[in-house]
């Protein structure tokens, strides 16, 4: 694939300052004329930027006209690698099928736009407090899925997460964040947050943590993604699954490679370091492959090998998007439509002004909260600590706080997921939902007006 011929330049830790210095000056030379000052300020911030990425003021050159809420749309790329989990018939098919489905997430997610375009990653916008994004996807044999985002934070900047394909009764919840730091040429970004995923069909529960990710080759001009570290996926019936991902080392090697293991293990907390099958561990499978294209198991009990997830032998299913027209003033797409038009057409400098006016009318709201003593609240999501939840998702979690630290110790849920409210219209739930400032959500978040296809 495209990714995988991407060469990363070797360079010694001696000469890493001055190839440095040259790769930003390529990367503003490149620029726009307009835009060249400021990306050049931008560079020489990343240098030693420690924080979130949404403190960041990026040149709108940088910019890649969607918002990062739309990103976790990623998590129902396949539906129909989500819907196939309630075909299992026990615990240990089960968990191999949430691995599958987690692996098909994460080629949309971390490298479909670089992989897929002659350009390099570029800056979402950084949502505003409440923004909002709905999806949904159709499959001939699963039905509709739907997706909801809400920004529940925006310092620190946090996203809440629920998909659902109620046919075949599965659903989701999660949230993410990132904290960033730039190293040497790199900037390494650990993802907080988690997603718990349900079934109808089945009383077990699966807690999943995130990848961390090096943006890599900023100062090229030409950014891409890698992932790095463990992703870890528990069962609240004891099966986890853990996943390693490895970044292209300097000199030698190949991008987006990945192992991993699916164990049994009664214990209450994971064990680090532990290889084999020691303190009550029961290996199951073993995982290897690029999560960019095709990765593959072995089951160790019966030898049996097949591929995991193929991300070539089939296309992601086509996301449907209410048009602009049908959008509250609260969905991604009618808030950033301004800037994202600007930014088609080239014209950077209008693109930096809408920007700035977007900005600067969410400053003017928090100011005015804080002067009335007005707590903003979420309107499709609430928090639930991990010490108040069913005991399922505590243990579960539990189990993996010594494993991944950014796992967090709580979830934003939805407030009509399935597992609280039972059976229900998803466009029920949005009209009855109203933000702190008394601006309605969308009235019908999922209407049958004519939509389109992105």
């Amino acid at each position: 694939m495209t990714s995988d011929s991407k060469s990363v330049h070797s360079t010694s830790s001696a000469s890493t300052s001055s190839k440095s210095a040259a790769s930003a000056g390529d990367s503003a030379a490149n620029a726009p004329a307009s835009s060249q000052s400021s990306l050049g300020s931008f560079l020489k911030a990343i240098l030693s930027f420690t924080g979130d990425l949404s403190s960041l003021t990026c040149p709108s050159y940088l910019l890649n006209g969607i918002s990062l809420l739309e990103y976790g749309a990623h998590w129902s790329d396949y539906p129909h690698v989500l819907a196939e989990i309630t075909k299992a018939t026990d615990s240990e098919e089960r968990i191999k099928l949430v691995t599958r489905w987690f692996v098909s997430t994460l080629y949309g997610s971390y490298n479909k736009r670089v992989a897929e375009s002659n350009l390099g990653e570029k800056k979402p916008f950084n949502p505003i407090l409440g923004e909002q994004f709905f999806a949904s996807w159709d499959d001939p044999e699963y039905g509709e899925t739907k997706f909801v985002c809400e920004q529940v934070s925006h310092h620190p900047p946090v996203s809440a997460i629920y998909f659902e394909n109620e046919n075949a009764g599965i659903y989701a919840s999660g949230h993410f964040s990132q904290k960033s730091k730039f190293k040497n040429v790199t900037m390494k970004v650990v993802q907080e947050g988690r997603v718990t995923l349900r079934m109808k069909n089945s009383d077990e529960i699966y807690c999943l943590t995130l990848p961390d990710l090096d943006i890599c080759s900023i100062l090229s001009g030409k950014p891409f993604l890698e992932m790095n570290g463990t992703t870890y996926i528990r069962s609240s019936k004891g099966y986890t699954s853990e996943l390693q991902w490895y970044p292209k080392p300097y000199f030698y090697g190949e991008y987006h490679k990945f192992d991993g293991r699916i164990f049994k293990d009664s214990a209450a907390e994971f064990t680090p370091n532990d290889n084999g099958n020691g303190n009550g561990k029961e290996q199951l499978y073993t995982i290897n492959g690029k999560w960019v294209a095709e990765s593959r198991y072995v089951n160790l009990n019966n030898g049996q090998e097949g591929i995991l997830f193929d991300v070539g032998a089939q296309p992601s299913s086509d996301i449907i998007i209410k048009p602009l027209e049908s959008q509250s003033e609260l969905e991604s797409r009618f808030v950033w439509h301004k800037v994202s038009e600007a930014l088609a057409s080239g014209n950077y400098d209008v693109a930096s002004r809408e920007k700035t006016a977007i900005e600067e009318e969410q400053r003017t709201l928090r100011k005015q909260r804080a002067e009335d003593n007005i707590k903003w609240e979420p309107s499709m999501f609430y928090w639930v600590e991990d010490a108040d939840a069913e005991p399922a998702v505590k243990e579960a979690y539990a189990y993996l706080y010594a494993a991944k630290e950014s796992v967090g110790k709580g979830s934003w849920v939805y407030k009509s997921s399935l597992h609280v409210a039972g059976k229900r219209s998803m466009s029920a739930s949005a009209n009855a939902s109203t933000n702190a400032s008394g601006t309605q959500t969308p009235s019908d978040a999922f209407s049958t007006a004519p939509s389109s296809v992105a």
